[in-house]
């Protein structure tokens, strides 16, 4: 019984500390901003993807401006795939296979770089995760 308490004082002082160095960066400073791409089949039909796309910005009044999904090609430069001019944060729609078949005999490699504006007009890029699946139209 003793030493549950003893673990329960300790997770206690853990989780102040935690709120405590949470609390001390201020409102005034940007957050990480960050993407996930995921893309899965649609139910039903294998000709087609579910594409989804979540951005999360430095700052809320930050805003997206455009959407690039690019093939990744190492060591080639990577294949432009197809835009979204001024998406949602969370960007979602369906796209036949093809459209993200960057590599015709192996498997693909698909990511974002979203490109957003800050209130004083600068900008800056956020790429996405990676997705490695094999999009072979069929």
């Amino acid at each position: 019984m003793r030493i549950h308490k003893k673990a329960a004082g300790a997770l206690a002082a853990a989780a102040l500390a935690t709120v405590g160095a949470v609390s001390v960066t201020g409102p005034a400073q940007a957050a990480a901003a960050g993407c996930v791409l995921s893309i899965t089949p649609v139910r039903g039909n294998i000709s087609y993807l579910h594409v989804s796309n979540r951005c999360v910005p430095e700052r809320s009044t930050d805003k997206i401006t455009q959407t690039i999904y690019w093939g990744a090609d190492w060591p080639d430069n990577d294949d432009y795939l197809l835009d979204r001019r001024y998406p949602s944060l969370w960007d979602t729609f369906t796209v036949h296979r093809v459209s993200l078949n960057e590599d015709s005999i192996s498997r693909d490699e698909v990511y974002t770089e979203n490109r957003f504006v800050r209130t004083n007009g600068t900008y800056y890029i956020v790429k996405s995760n990676e997705v490695r699946k094999e999009f072979v139209p069929t």
